[in-house]
């Protein structure tokens, strides 16, 4: 019998990003006796990421060739049956997979909306705001399987449409357990490494983690640590912004280092050598470089923001407020007093590394989209 198939469509799959790596992974992995998978582009190319005036430019031009290709798809393979999209709650992602889901009810397909980021002030126009609510209900709510990362936006929908119950089941991101350097136990190690590993941009906490380095030298605590910030800057200058910050605290580069971008083997490596990893975002989905954090045993130390507060508890970390630069500095010193905290790797590794593992999520999908179609 041949099997029924699930169009996802997402950005390019060479292009960057958390949503990107995910269905990398995903397409991969997936296996079923009956569900088969096809990806399709939607939206801007991988070359015009580091040119935005250009991708803003180009961006119509390739999203009305991608819904003429998309329309082709669903008009003349018929074993496609589901259609899968996967925007953040933001106006632009929105109005783009609103209308792909529309076309695909209009020509009798299933639907999967997979919510890949939750933005408070989007969520609030719409829910106090009743023609945008009735419409947002119309499109990604009714006779769609609904999939978020957080039981907070699970709650936020169930809201929007409190009148109908809504079919919304709750997952996370991923991580591939055969690339996790697994921890063999705890080493009295002096300083204390601390990673930070994201797009080094504001909406990270990057500004308040530098600020909470500051005060460790002003305070004396810093040879205690040693920070490695790791990630690509969203704006040029921001990282020379944040080093002559750091340069103004006195704090050298022995203690806190910006690594730049790293990513494969050597990205599980600096897990692995690290104590504690902090992420003190102001707005998350479910971070996969939390999820890897865990799955390689270093204790946590996040805001409580998106699936973070379902995923983060006493045993595995802390969560601090957002923008709080005096409890994110008192948690590093809490961390120093308390070393015990840091002895737990081989179980907070043991909790987290099957538990978030691609094959796991892929299994979990394949019953969702079973039972969808029956």
């Amino acid at each position: 019998m041949p099997k029924k198939k699930v169009l996802i469509l997402t950005n390019p799959l060479n292009h960057e990003g958390g949503v990107v790596n995910y269905y990398n992974l995903f397409l991969k992995h997936f296996e079923s006796d009956t569900i088969a998978l096809k990806h399709g582009s939607i939206g801007s190319r991988a070359y015009l990421f580091y040119y935005p005036v250009l991708k803003r430019l180009l961006y119509p031009i390739y999203y009305v060739f991608d819904v003429i290709a998309y329309i082709f798809k669903l008009l003349f393979n018929p074993k496609i049956k589901i259609v899968q999209v996967s925007p953040s709650l933001i106006p632009v992602p929105l109005i783009r997979d609103g209308l792909l889901v529309l076309i695909a009810k209009l020509l009798g397909k299933k639907v999967v909306v997979f919510y890949r980021g939750w933005k408070l002030p989007t969520y609030h126009k719409i829910a106090q705001r009743d023609p945008l609510r009735k419409l947002f209900n119309f499109i990604f709510q009714k006779k769609t399987l609904q999939v978020v990362l957080a039981s907070s936006f699970k709650n936020d929908l169930e809201k929007l449409n409190s009148k109908k119950k809504a079919n919304i089941i709750i997952t996370t991101t991923t991580i591939d357990k055969s690339q996790i350097i697994k921890p063999l136990g705890h080493t009295e190690t002096k300083p204390i490494k601390v990673l930070f590993l994201g797009r080094i941009q504001d909406l990270k906490g990057v500004g308040e983690l530098v600020n909470a380095i500051g005060k460790l030298k002003q305070k004396g605590k810093l040879n205690e640590f040693k920070f490695s910030i790791v990630g690509h800057e969203n704006k040029t200058g921001y990282i020379n912004e944040l080093k002559e910050k750091l340069e103004s605290y006195g704090v050298t580069t022995e203690q806190a280092d910006f690594l730049g971008r790293i990513t494969g083997q050597k990205k599980y490596q600096l897990y692995a050598s690290h104590d504690v990893y902090v992420l003190p975002s102001y707005t998350e989905g479910c971070p996969n470089s939390v999820l890897e954090a865990l799955a390689s045993g270093l204790f946590c130390v996040t805001t409580p923001v998106g699936a973070l507060k379902d995923l983060i508890n006493a045993h595995n970390g802390v969560i601090i407020p957002v923008k709080n630069v005096i409890e994110l500095y008192k948690t590093f010193l809490m961390i120093l007093e308390n070393k015990a905290l840091l002895k737990n790797r081989k179980d907070i590794s043991g909790e987290s590394i099957d538990k978030f593992d691609i094959r796991n999520i892929c299994e979990d999908f394949n019953r969702a989209y079973n039972k969808l179609l029956n």
